[in-house]
């Protein structure tokens, strides 16, 4: 028996039908790979853990919303192989997999439909009940029955840090091209080739789970348009005390508590700039931070400046890239080699 998606559609969520799973997801990693898949191999581990949250059981994009409907089946392991070697390897939310994966089909369907369900239909599926989720609703009061108001004993309030001081790429020894000024980013990033070098040839990475750490650097503002930051890498710091499955890597108060101890005998004045940590799979178009991974940034590194770096490992490839906080999500950061 094949797997297919059963298709629920507009804001009752009406039956509409169902598509079959497997042209759905190798139609949607041919184009996040760049590479037609025949004859490719996708292997999906179903775990019966729930998202998040019941908001997490939804992709959203715009006015565009997508449901899981069965969410007893809340994450799924994928693995794509083609002639026996491993072009993508990763966990997801089964909402973020399908949601993205459907977008395509559901638009030739409906093209005006803005809000669809799903159900996966198949083997041990039909044991986790389809769930109708309650209509988000646009105004609302919440009362707390016996709720006393009474006045504050005492504030509590975060003093803002004083400014970074101003610097250009070029002091940092930005390898900056000559012919046109720098792109204007809110977030830049300077690594000296020696930090770089580990990251993409050295650092001894397990080949087999994934790994994190912790960037040591200093900040700046660009001289050039204050309100933007350069970030000085200077080290990085594997994590301890972590915890990790196959959905997730998770830093752990314990590992604040120790990344804090290494920077102080540093003695180097530096911040925590940030984290960085591994994928195990060749970089594609489309495919960069995971949501588990946007929501751990979002949560757990909450300054502007702060940056996540994610380093692809496919074979003896690796490839690095930054990213920083965006309105509501993340965004790619430049970065520069220095000597």
């Amino acid at each position: 028996m094949s797997y297919e998606v059963e298709l629920f559609r507009g804001a009752d969520l009406v039956p509409a039908g169902r598509v079959p799973l497997e042209p759905v997801l190798r139609r949607f990693f041919e184009s996040q790979l760049d590479q037609t898949l025949s004859g490719a191999r996708i292997q999906l581990l179903f775990l019966p853990e729930r998202e998040p949250s019941p908001s997490g059981s939804f992709e959203t994009t715009g006015e565009f919303s997508i449901a899981n409907l069965r969410p007893r089946y809340g994450h799924v392991q994928v693995r794509v192989k083609l002639d026996g070697e491993v072009l993508y390897q990763h966990p997801h939310p089964v909402s973020e997999l399908l949601g993205r994966a459907l977008r395509d089909t559901l638009a030739e369907l409906a093209p005006d439909e803005r809000r669809w369900g799903f159900g996966l239909h198949g083997p041990n599926f039909e044991r986790g009940p389809l769930v109708r989720p309650a209509p988000q609703m646009e105004h609302g009061v919440q009362i707390e029955v016996g709720a006393h108001p009474r006045g504050r004993v005492f504030q509590l309030e975060e003093l803002p840090p004083p400014d970074p001081p101003l610097r250009t790429l070029a002091e940092l020894g930005a390898d900056v091209p000559g012919d046109g000024p720098a792109p204007a980013a809110p977030v830049s990033v300077v690594l000296p080739q020696s930090l770089y070098e580990s990251f993409v040839a050295t650092h001894p990475f397990s080949s087999e789970v994934e790994e994190g750490g912790f960037l040591a650097g200093r900040v700046f503002r660009d001289i050039s348009g204050p309100e933007r930051h350069l970030i000085e890498l200077t080290a990085i710091i594997p994590a301890q005390r972590t915890g990790a499955s196959m959905l997730s890597f998770t830093f752990t108060g314990e590992s604040f508590l120790r990344v804090g101890e290494s920077l102080a005998a540093r003695r180097e004045g530096e911040q925590l700039v940030g984290w960085y940590h591994t994928h195990l799979f060749a970089p594609g178009g489309g495919l960069g931070l995971s949501s588990v991974d946007v929501r751990l940034h979002r949560t757990t590194f909450q300054r502007p400046w702060q940056v996540a770096a994610l380093v692809n490992i496919s074979g003896d490839r690796r490839v690095l890239r930054f990213y920083r906080r965006s309105d509501g999500g993340m965004a790619p950061a430049p970065y520069w080699t220095a000597p």
